[in-house]
């Protein structure tokens, strides 16, 4: 075994990529990087099976790329497969640049063809000094100690054996067996990023010191060490601190022990809640961090938008990370005297009901005490009942002298977030609220000696 293939062996046996039984699926560009892959695994002995994404940026280029590998892996016996895909219409479709288009239909596409063909891992082709690339871009982005890990070795199911070697070697390796690439010409143009990094800026560095690929590789190398022991303190304080978690929806943080944990301890956290709501991490940068650092020591009710058309805000001692938009969703139901010789049951949303019904006071009744369920003396209600959301204008009886307060005081006080309150189910007649749900029952309808019919009111749902 030669010299350049053992390096990449103990590389994978260090990092427990590849189990004897596992089937690995392998991204084949057709480029020196994924050819050089696919011969070393090949080489070792895994079970394989490739894919090629082509991209249809490139015309006959293109075409050309999937008939090498085509033609490679049917050389080497390997199973092989195409996926097609225009790039440049999925990126205007999804608003994304035409290289993060292409990052996720690749990425997309293995998972997809390593679930049909049971494959275990997914073999993917960076480098060291993809690495380094991957580094500065991170650091010209503003990423903090997550972004300076740049790649990591073994991330889930996705395994990247070329790691431990530079672009060069592997190209000196494929010459040495006679062994052709492709070149996509979209790499040597200065209109990607990425490509200023690689053709300008990583060259100078180098000239700079001859060993800065590997310097910034072993950087990144303790940087992602760091990082992980970090995190997963993190993640623990996280687990707790999180009132609500619903992934790609809304995550709710207790900020009084947000605000207790240590400065490197709360940036992991916000960041931790801000991927669970947008669902990826990538332009998530440390100045949105900091923004929700700042926000949480302001004033309440404030927020901001973030990437991915999530926000923050916060609302009292919660800080809530969303991806929804405040909607209302305005019910208004008419309950008249006629509807009430039955028992109804209001639908006001899918998983909320409220279940009304009349009956004639007996001698002995006992007070039913309990926040979901209530009575009412149905004599004192003048005007129209109704169940409804909140309205301007709307007060509550507070106490059996009569006095009152506005509704959207009564949310203030319980420090009810604003999304929650216009949404909020109340039992009305005009703008006297009888029953803000949950929260507060009027003093002015509670049954007493004078009362002759009891409507009993009953919600079911969400209890919040």
């Amino acid at each position: 075994m030669k010299r350049f293939e053992a390096k990449i062996l103990d590389y994978i046996n260090e990092y427990d990529m590849i189990s004897d039984n596992d089937k690995v699926l392998v991204g084949l560009s057709g480029g020196a990087d994924s050819v050089c892959l696919l011969r070393i695994l090949k080489r070792i002995g895994v079970e394989l099976y490739a894919v090629h994404i082509n991209h249809e940026l490139r015309g006959a280029e293109a075409d050309g790329d999937e008939e090498f590998c085509r033609e490679l892996c049917s050389e080497l016996n390997v199973p092989f497969s195409a996926y097609h895909r225009d790039i440049k219409a999925y990126a205007l479709e999804k608003g994304l640049t035409v290289e993060e288009a292409g990052r996720q239909v690749r990425y997309d596409a293995f998972r997809k063809y390593a679930v049909e063909k049971h494959a275990t891992k997914i073999a993917v082709a960076h480098n060291k000094n993809d690495l380094a690339e991957t580094v500065l871009f991170n650091a010209a982005r503003g990423s903090g100690l997550s972004g300076l890990s740049g790649i990591r070795p073994v991330r889930d199911n996705i395994i990247r054996p070329l790691l431990c070697v530079k672009r060069e070697e592997i190209e000196s390796y494929l010459d040495e067996l006679g062994q052709s690439f492709r070149t996509d010409s979209t790499n040597l143009l200065p209109d990607y990023d990425r490509n200023k990094i690689r053709h300008i800026i990583l060259p100078a560095l180098c000239e700079i010191n001859s060993k800065t690929i590997e310097h910034i590789s072993d950087m990144a190398g303790e940087a992602g060490e760091s990082y992980l022991f970090v995190k997963q303190l993190a993640k623990e304080k996280y687990e707790k601190l999180a009132l609500k978690k619903i992934p790609g929806l809304r995550v709710e943080i207790d900020i009084n022990g947000l605000l207790q944990e240590h400065s490197v301890i709360k940036k992991i956290i916000i960041h931790e809640a801000l991927a669970d709501v947008a669902g990826k991490r990538k332009d998530i940068s440390r100045v949105h961090i900091n923004a929700v650092e700042r926000l949480i020591t302001g004033e309440t009710g404030k927020s901001i938008e973030l990437p991915y058309d999530i926000s923050a805000k916060k609302s009292y001692e919660t800080l809530i990370i969303s991806n929804q938009r405040i909607k209302k969703n305005e019910i208004f139901y008419e309950i008249l005297y006629e509807d009430l010789k039955k028992r109804q049951i209001i639908e006001i949303s899918q998983d909320e009901k409220i279940e009304l019904y009349l009956e004639d006071k007996q001698d002995k009744i006992n007070i039913i005490k309990n926040n979901y369920t209530k009575m009412a003396d149905y004599g004192k209600i003048k005007g129209t009942l109704c169940i409804r959301t909140p309205q301007k204008g709307d007060y509550i009886i507070i106490d059996d002298k009569g006095n009152s307060k506005k509704l959207s005081r009564l949310f203030i006080d319980n420090k009810t977030d604003r999304e929650k309150r216009i949404n909020w189910p109340v039992v009305a007649c005009g703008n006297e609220i009888i029953w803000a749900v949950g929260l507060r029952y009027s003093e002015g309808f509670k049954v007493d000696e004078t009362t002759e019919k009891i409507l009993y009111l009953k919600y079911e749902g969400k209890g919040e």
